[in-house]
């Protein structure tokens, strides 16, 4: 009993300096300064309510028009289909469980048309229940999800839809956490998901679908998250101005960071992918589905290596510049729109695409090779030379001719 008050002591200490204040920062965008300061705490367990599902309800629907803490003691909890409302700050221990009920598919709480509300220092365990989701968001504002242990859930943890902007998914784990563990999903043709940061999140053996999914979203930063013996690591489809930084991605059965188009949508453009670390993943960097437009991608300084089939798989037009790969081996270019400067394999040898002569400079002698084997496909025997098809579809034509000709002066230094 002491302990526990002495805990409530230090969070009224705590929050009534700030609560629920966060910063997302997109290059020319800052946002999202949302900040509340010496309010009710409301402690679930002065509730009544014959289940427990009741007891944190009713305290839910006890949050005044201003606003309140609601703090859930620690213990474990059995509860789901929770409805919170706007300038709601829901709060554990890092002992505080809400587990679901068997046999229910209702996400665990729900935040609809909701604005200045956080989760954290709380357990989900959704108990491997098929189709159910943990938090799930629509068209909400200035929020914020973070410090929270997500434990098996099969239908995403974390779901954001409809018109939401303005919020943080930070320093949270997932274990065992399946399709789309985090999920931001606007609308096609639209970005109506936009000012976001996800970050610092582990995200562990995922294995079916499990990933940080981002789809018809602009204005959004995925940085320091790992992603370790998921099915893949980083999705998006359709999304604007996007920032992928620093992440590790380990072990993905998949695609470690893809990028997606589809029907009725503009494409992808502005994307910049930096400073992340894949290793050991089917394939590092890839177009995954969708023949619409990406345009306007850097991939810089990322360390792939140790892909079982293609650390770079370039079927849509980049920017490649300063990163590591295992080998030449491990690249497979598709598209001639596509620049690489500066990128080395594991023991610092420069990959220079188009440099046919290997003088680490692409000029009118690679042109030249290139054109006069124009015509050639890999069915020719001996007058084949692999190292001409630049865009390796096993034969040599106008792509690879444009490729080296866009691509002349280009140094690998």
């Amino acid at each position: 009993m002491k302990k526990a008050t002495l805990l409530l002591t230090m969070l009224v200490i705590i929050l009534s300096i700030s609560i629920v204040t966060v910063t997302v920062r997109n290059e020319k965008n800052v946002i999202l300064k949302g900040s509340s300061e010496n309010v009710p705490i409301i402690n679930v367990t002065q509730y009544p309510g014959e289940t427990d599902a009741e007891k944190i309800q009713n305290a839910l629907n006890a949050v005044p028009p201003e606003g309140a803490i609601v703090f859930i003691p620690e213990g474990t909890w059995e509860a789901c289909n929770l409805t919170a409302k706007s300038n709601t700050w829901i709060m554990g221990t890092n002992r505080t469980v809400i587990k679901r009920p068997a046999n229910t598919t209702l996400p665990i709480i729900k935040f609809i048309n909701c604005t200045n509300f956080s989760v954290s220092y709380v357990i989900i365990d959704g108990q491997n229940v098929e189709e159910a989701r943990g938090i799930y968001v629509i068209n909400c504002t200035n929020f914020s999800v973070y410090n929270n242990t997500f434990i098996n859930i099969k239908k995403t943890a974390i779901r954001v839809v409809g018109c939401s902007e303005n919020f943080a998914i930070k320093s949270n784990i997932f274990e065992h956490c399946n399709d789309a563990t985090i999920l931001l999903f606007g609308s096609p043709s639209t970005r109506i998901i936009r000012n976001f940061r996800i970050e610092n999140n582990t995200l562990l053996n995922g294995e079916k679908n499990g990933k940080i999914g981002v789809a018809f979203s602009t204005n959004g930063i995925i940085t320091k998250n790992k992603v370790i013996n998921c099915e893949y690591g980083i999705a998006t489809r359709n999304v604007s101005n996007i920032t992928i930084i620093e992440n590790e991605i380990i072990n993905s059965s998949s695609y470690a960071i893809y990028l997606g188009t589809q029907i009725c949508d503009p494409g992808t453009d502005n994307i910049f992918i930096g400073k992340n670390q894949i290793i050991n993943c089917q394939i590092g960097i890839a177009r995954y589905y969708g023949e619409y437009p990406i345009k306007n991608v850097t991939v810089e300084s990322n360390i792939i290596i140790k892909s079982k089939e293609w650390d770079i798989y370039d079927d849509f037009p980049a920017f490649f510049v300063n990163n590591t790969i295992t080998s030449i081996d491990k690249l497979k270019i598709l598209t001639p729109a596509s620049k690489f400067i500066k990128n080395k394999d594991i023991n610092q040898t420069l990959i220079q695409p188009g440099d046919v002569d290997g003088n680490n400079i692409i000029d009118i002698s690679d042109v030249s090779q290139v054109a006069i084997a124009y015509g050639k496909d890999s069915e020719n025997g001996q007058e084949w030379n692999p190292s001409l098809d630049i865009i390796q579809d096993g034969k040599i034509d106008i792509s690879d001719v444009s490729f080296v000709a866009a691509n002349f002066g280009t140094s690998g230094e």
